[in-house]
């Protein structure tokens, strides 16, 4: 299994994204082995909240929820101990908020983590996968 984050769903809601193409290879080429962090939803409504990313509400959501079902990716439980741990990384390797909480789902479950952010590639706790790497 390997964690995503928000910047996979985005590719993969927009067609004008730069990584939508590969974001959906890596969707086709790997159901049932991707789980989304479930910070990734929280920070997607923050983005649509603030006007950073306009979709069409509530359809957006249902389409969002369809597609992550029919693919087999499942969201994993929100812990505590994710907080705990996106302290201590943001902390040792500056993260963002919410690349730390992505981060920290990612050592919390003990699987690797894809994002066309790089920034995970710094932590030592996570093993890195490029979204390349899955397509």
């Amino acid at each position: 299994m390997v964690i995503v984050e928000t910047d996979f769903i985005i590719a993969l809601s927009s067609t004008s994204d730069v990584h939508h193409f590969e974001a959906v290879r890596v969707l086709q080429k790997n159901i049932g082995k991707l789980k989304l962090s479930p910070y990734a939803l929280v920070e997607l409504d923050l983005l649509v909240k603030t006007g950073r990313l306009e979709v069409n509400l509530p359809a957006y959501y249902e389409s969002l929820h369809k597609l992550l079902e029919f693919y087999g990716i499942t969201i994993v439980e929100p812990s505590s101990i994710h907080f705990a741990l996106a302290w201590k990384l943001r902390k040792e390797y500056g993260l963002s908020y919410f690349d730390s909480l992505h981060a920290a789902v990612a050592v919390a479950t003990k699987e690797p983590i894809t994002s066309y952010d790089e920034a995970y590639r710094r932590v030592r706790e996570v093993k890195y996968v490029s979204p390349l790497s899955l397509a």
